[in-house]
């Protein structure tokens, strides 16, 4: 009794110097966090409701009608936008009246309730999702929105740190279909394009929160100088494009010229800053679109050259084998027919020169007891083939240094064998999918297939379930949180190193944390196993006690214990000793 009474008492304690950091931990709970949906930031022409738009040769013919539509337009959008004539929000097979079609960009915000949070500056993440620029369905896949599910998450994640999440929609639309070497430069044109709209639509709905927080009432309760991207699958080329893609004169790169023209043509769709051009809407507001940080999760960069010095530091989460998206150098296809598009390049080699150029200096070197870091540290200077973890016959080296903000994604089967896992932090329901595909067929007429969705998007999801993608939101998040807030210098930035929640080489990180179902302890060394786990609760009484573990991973059930405080004391094969705190919901 006396032993228990002691360690209640030691536990109290640890509670009372357990202050939650805000940003680096959750400190709101979800029903303090307010969602605000479908919030229109721009409208601008949709090349899905007139897809002869994304013919330059077509726009060049028609655009005397063009000027005057746009003329109209503007003219409107400088008044009253309610009274843009039904006419131009209308797809051009059901109205030939114009030929600028529109549609309204929304955007969604996750923050803190004002009435429960003290700030009244607070730093932004902008979500940019994924989708292969089509809708979904039409994409091929069950996502692509920012209604996503690991959009939805990721965003009340950052929202309950303090964040404010901002999730935008943005135009789609590019030609995947036009066959073969013939339709090479179709398919190229189009997708470098949509990238190019999606870089406009950020850079808008960015310098739209700008002019809101400095000249208009601040309605989200923003820092306007403390502006993060991060960009998931499609959307992490979007991101990577929009840090780096900063001169007119990138966009003409040789593998960019077809016919004698680039495919980006500033007179028709605006140019790097998205001003001017034909068929583009948006008027510069005079703000900056500058952001602090860069995260990519799942894409690659249009061309290693675009990066260059100045530009914001970055982070990158990829599987080294991922099928759509090189970690190294490699083409992109057409998931649906395997067709070439464009070479582009992976994290292993824009984090190499990234950290060349100095622009990860702001937290290189940092966090040297995290445990996600060391985790991330342990694949540098890797042969993959030699990794304990991997048994390929493709091998990929990454380098010993310079590799600060990389963290490979390396996903395993029960054998150790790598799985071609591009996105395990993505989940779906598959009747959400049925319905999906149903109302899709019902609206356009097609013959989409849920069942063949579905399986085409396990090839490369093979384990997918909400559990599995919150263990990597949880990676994501214990990884990327801290170098978001030492760059933007947020919150107790001073002291991340020192965060209980940073662990050395010999510990083992709990997670997910809370949890209602399942708490899963893991050691970051995959060389070192755990040999005994006992639970105890705030009292003092052992709720879990197994003394024969021998791996380096555990999955303790806690569906039958109250919700509360629970220390976990785990011994390592090493003989270190350990204890964890978390609490069950």
């Amino acid at each position: 009794m006396k032993s228990k009474l002691l360690l209640s008492i030691a536990l109290a304690a640890g509670l009372n110097t357990m202050a939650q950091e805000r940003y680096l931990e959750e400190v709101f709970s979800e029903s303090e966090i307010t969602v605000m949906k479908d919030i229109t930031y721009g409208i601008n022409t949709n090349p899905l409701f007139n897809t002869s738009l994304l013919d330059p040769a077509y726009v060049g013919a028609n655009a005397a009608q063009i000027t005057l539509e746009k003329d109209s337009l503007l003219a409107y959008m400088a008044t009253n936008p309610a009274n843009i004539p039904m006419s131009f929000f209308l797809p051009y097979a059901l109205d030939t009246t114009t030929i600028l079609k529109l549609t309204q960009v929304k955007m969604d915000v996750y923050m803190p309730d004002m009435a429960e949070d003290t700030e009244t500056e607070r730093p932004v993440v902008v979500y940019v999702h994924t989708g292969n620029f089509l809708p979904p369905v039409v994409n091929g896949s069950p996502g692509g929105s920012k209604e996503d599910s690991s959009a939805v998450e990721f965003c009340m994640r950052w929202a309950k740190r303090g964040f404010v999440a901002v999730a935008p929609n943005y135009r789609q639309g590019w030609n995947p279909v036009a066959a073969g070497a013939a339709g090479l430069p179709a398919r190229r044109s189009t997708l470098l394009n949509a990238v190019y709209r999606a870089i406009h639509d950020m850079q808008y709905a960015i310098k739209g929160l700008r002019q809101d927080a400095t000249m208009g009432s601040n309605t989200y309760g923003i820092d306007s100088d403390k502006i993060a991207m991060f960009g998931q699958g499609s959307g992490g080329y979007v991101a990577l494009a929009y840090n780096t893609l900063d001169k007119q004169e990138e966009a003409s790169l040789s593998k960019f010229i077809f016919g004698g023209n680039s495919v980006i043509q500033p007179t028709i769709v605006g140019d790097i800053n998205g001003d001017g051009g034909l068929i583009n809407l948006y008027q510069d507001n005079g703000m900056s679109s500058e952001i602090s940080i860069c995260v990519n999760a799942g894409g690659a960069m249009g061309d290693i050259s675009w990066l260059e010095a100045g530009d914001a530091p970055m982070v990158s989460f990829h599987s080294p084998y991922d099928n759509f998206a090189p970690f190294d150098t490699g083409t992109v296809i057409v998931p649906t027919t395997g067709d070439d598009v464009v070479d582009v390049n992976g994290p292993n080699m824009f984090i190499a020169k990234a950290n060349a150029l100095g622009l990860n200096d702001a937290y290189a070197g940092e966090y040297p007891g995290d445990a996600y870091t060391a985790r991330a540290r342990s694949f540098y200077g890797r042969d993959m083939e030699n990794s304990p973890l991997i048994n390929v016959n493709d091998p990929i080296e990454i380098a010993a240094d310079g590799m600060e903000g990389l963290f490979p994604i390396v996903v395993t089967d029960a054998n150790g064998d790598i799985e071609p896992n591009g996105s395990p932090w993505e989940w779906w329901s598959k009747a959400d999918l049925d319905l999906l595909v149903a109302g899709v067929n019902m609206q356009t007429g097609g013959s989409y297939d849920a069942n063949e969705i579905n399986d085409n998007a396990l090839l490369t999801n093979p384990n997918m379930s909400e559990v599995q993608a919150n263990l990597y939101i949880d990676t994501i998040m214990g990884y990327s949180i801290p170098r978001m807030v030492k760059t933007m210098q947020i919150g107790n930035w001073q002291s991340v190193n020192v965060n209980e929640l940073y662990m050395d080489g010999n510990d083992v990180v709990v997670y997910p944390n809370p949890s209602a179902d399942f708490v899963t302890f893991s050691t970051n060394n995959p060389l070192t196993s755990i040999t005994s786990i006992e639970v105890v609760d705030i009292a003092g009484r052992m709720v879990f006690n197994n003394q024969t573990v021998n791996v380096s991973s555990e999955q303790v059930s806690v569906r039958d214990l109250n919700a509360g405080l629970y220390v976990g004391r785990i011994t390592l094969d090493n003989g270190t000793e350990l204890t964890k705190k978390f609490s069950v919901r």
